[in-house]
């Protein structure tokens, strides 16, 4: 952990963003909401100002080409002019109501348009709690009571140990705020490794509800083997598929990865990419087990808020008039195949891997890694483990942030 009384300013950058973050730790828990975000190093952008397009700024000025994109929720760009029409057009007429807004439904039937799985769909804020909603159907629905989770499903990994990712908490750790009676019910289990998973699921396929799918990054090809053979098994036990399509879903295909790999799960959960970074998830499927959850309490006051719903329909016209799958694609194998050549050339142990859209760096040396992310950040780029591109980034700024990629291998 970061010791932030006695951080320092790097060399090309002022103090007035790690001073402005200092200070917010006065007030706010660990300097943001959001683990992933908090500033880790010198040279990384400490607290942001403002984005346009694929571009960032911190509150010194300084210029990062972004490929963090919000985590992920930033498909089209930055402060995208349609989608910011749309926000202030529906302001103007409200945010929340005591009763169902005509876009509720609107953006329902959008959904089902273009989500292979979805019969039905319900709105909630965040992609965690929408997959716990379909945690809790499943229990109703099946009457056991176990959870098998695979990859990282939000805060949600926190109920077991194991395989699942869990952030700024290491894997082995004791399992904290969790009665031993809840973790018992809840196991994490490793991506493709059909073994495991058949192992488990004939041991305990009695207790099981439904398992909890999220695509690994960087092996995501897998899942062309994987996922029909889970499907395969779990319907010869009753055991119901929630696919998590928070980072796939909107990215690699509309549906996400059961689209992108024609697979039918029960229910699939969508959050980042619906809306462009305005706070809004989906939990879908078939439509007893939606109906189910209005028997079982599931509710929030702001699953119909209209500001998201109203991006969320503008992003689905987006995406039909410009080919934004395509594009995300295109551009995401432009700039990775180059940095991928780039670490060969300069034989550094490095590779990104997975679907072009949302590759996954990954370092066989740790340091290099971090030192790689530190002189990214010098050079002005903005990376993640996880590298998303929107449709904003034009082959001028690939260029430009390759160029900038290039200056900072030299120094590993």
């Amino acid at each position: 952990m970061i010791q932030y009384d006695t951080l320092k300013t790097g060399a090309s950058m002022t103090s007035k963003s790690i001073d402005s973050f200092k200070r917010s730790l006065r007030f706010l828990g660990a300097g943001s909401s959001t683990l992933s975000k908090i500033y880790q190093s010198e040279y990384e952008p400490a607290v942001i100002a403002r984005g346009k397009g694929c571009r960032i700024w911190d509150l010194d000025g300084r210029e990062y080409i972004d490929f963090r994109n919000g985590l992920g929720p930033v498909t089209l760009g930055y402060s995208f002019r349609e989608i910011n029409n749309a926000i202030i057009q529906q302001l103007k007429k409200g945010i929340v109501f005591g009763h169902p807004h005509r876009l509720e439904a609107e953006a329902a039937e959008k959904l089902i348009s273009v989500i292979p799985c979805a019969e039905k769909v319900r709105f909630l804020k965040t992609g965690g709690e929408a997959v716990a909603a379909c945690i809790k159907i499943a229990r109703a629905y099946t009457g056991r009571d176990d959870i098998i989770h695979c990859g990282y499903n939000g805060w949600l990994n926190v109920l077991s140990k194991g395989e699942g990712f869990r952030v700024n908490i290491n894997r082995d750790a004791a399992l904290k705020g969790i009665p031993v009676d809840i973790a018992k019910h809840h196991l994490s289990l490793p991506w493709a490794d059909c073994a495991k998973w058949k192992e488990a699921i004939e041991q305990r396929h009695k207790q099981i509800a439904a398992v909890v799918i999220a695509c690994d990054y960087a092996e995501f090809y897998q899942a062309k083997e994987f996922l029909p053979f889970l499907r395969e098994l779990t319907a010869q036990y009753g055991i119901l598929i929630i696919m998590d399509e928070i980072v796939m879903g909107f990215r690699i295909a509309l549906g996400g990865a059961h689209d992108f790999f024609n697979i039918k799960p029960d229910l699939a959960v969508f959050a980042k990419g619906l809306a462009n970074g305005m706070p809004v998830s989906v939990y879908c499927g078939r439509a007893e087990l939606i109906d189910l959850s209005g028997e079982i309490g599931i509710s929030s006051t702001y699953g119909g808020e209209t500001l998201s719903l109203a991006a969320l329909i503008k992003v689905i016209a987006c995406y039909q008039k410009y080919n934004v799958i395509a594009r995300l694609k295109e551009s995401g194998e432009y700039i990775w195949n180059k940095v991928n050549s780039l670490f060969q050339i300069k034989k550094i142990p490095a590779e990104m891997k997975g679907h072009p859209a949302c590759k996954a760096l990954t370092f066989a040396e740790k340091d290099a890694g971090k030192k790689f992310m530190k002189n990214c950040f010098r050079q002005g780029v903005s990376l993640y483990h996880v590298a998303y591109v929107n449709y904003s980034h034009a082959k001028k700024d690939l260029d430009e942030a390759y160029c900038r990629i290039e200056k900072a291998v030299q120094n590993i």
